[in-house]
């Protein structure tokens, strides 16, 4: 009745594990507070979605998941198209460009109504099947810390920006390896 299309697949996992790949997005957009369209332009906030994007890549790889997502490149190209220089992005992301100037996340939408997040099966799944495969996901659990502050914050949380979020992620990851505990996701 609603004219969506729908197409079978003979695999849930890839298409459940391409969503979430997207969806890592989340977080980053509601840490920062910005519309997404804004935080999609923004390369910092962008790089930030990659750092998460490599990790899950790597677990799910490692899982022997090969995810599915609905856009012109693979899922392995997905962190290399969020890195590049905004013009290129632009151009590249024509369709991600569309979003609603005003639009944000689900998960921006329920940090400022007060309630819980997804963020614990999106980057905190990344999370959990890094530490059953024996891996770490260092941005992803540091993106999971970071919700729960801001839900606990309520309306007086931190707004990142690109370059604080970037190099607090990135941090992360350096500690990680330094400690060298598991395989790095």
């Amino acid at each position: 009745e609603a004219d969506l299309r729908v197409r079978a697949t003979d695999d849930i996992q890839a298409v459940l594990h391409g969503k979430v790949l997207l969806n890592l997005n989340n977080a980053v957009q509601a840490l920062s507070g910005l519309p997404l369209r804004t935080e999609l332009l923004e390369r910092d906030l962008r790089r930030c979605v990659a750092l998460c994007q490599i990790e899950a890549n790597r677990v799910f790889t490692a899982a022997g998941v090969v995810p599915r997502v609905p856009v012109a490149v693979p899922a392995g190209m997905l962190p290399f198209v969020m890195r590049l220089p905004t013009p290129a992005f632009r151009r590249l992301a024509r369709a991600v460009m569309r979003v609603d100037a005003d639009g944000t996340s689900s998960m921006n939408d329920d940090l400022v109504r007060g309630r819980p997040t997804e963020i614990d099966v999106l980057q905190g799944e990344v999370v959990s099947m890094a530490r059953r495969l024996g891996m770490e996901a260092p941005a992803c659990a540091r993106m999971v810390e970071l919700v729960h502050e801001a839900e606990e914050a309520g309306t007086a949380r931190r707004r990142w920006t690109g370059r604080e979020l970037l190099a607090d992620l990135q941090r992360a990851r350096r500690l990680a390896r330094r400690l060298g505990h598991g395989r790095y996701g």
